[in-house]
C-alpha cells in the first residue's frame, strides 16, 4: 500500500534508439523479455515498488524515444 512507501523516486531512461531501454524496463518491472518488441513512440511509463533494508520505495520509471526529452520536460519531471 502507498502508506507503507517511504519515498517515490523518478527514473528517466534515455539513450540512443535500439539499445534496449524498453527491454531493460520490461525485464526490471515485469520480469519479461520480448525479442520482437517494437520501438517506443513517445513515452512508456511503469511503476515498481521495491524494498531496501525493510524500507519501501516506489520507482516511477519513464522510458523514452530517442531525443524525446528537452530541458523543459526534465524540469517538469523534477516536480513533486
Amino acid at each position: 500500500l502507498d502508506e507503507d512507501v517511504l519515498t517515490t523516486l523518478k527514473i528517466l531512461i534515455i539513450g540512443e534508439s535500439g539499445v534496449g531501454k524498453s527491454s531493460l524496463l520490461l525485464r526490471f518491472t515485469d520480469d519479461t523479455f520480448d525479442p520482437e518488441l517494437a520501438a517506443t513512440i513517445g513515452v512508456d511509463f511503469k511503476v515498481k515498488t521495491i524494498s531496501v533494508d525493510g524500507n519501501k520505495a516506489k520507482l516511477a520509471i519513464w522510458d523514452t524515444a530517442e531525443k524525446q526529452w528537452s530541458r523543459e520536460s526534465i524540469v517538469f519531471l523534477n516536480g513533486p
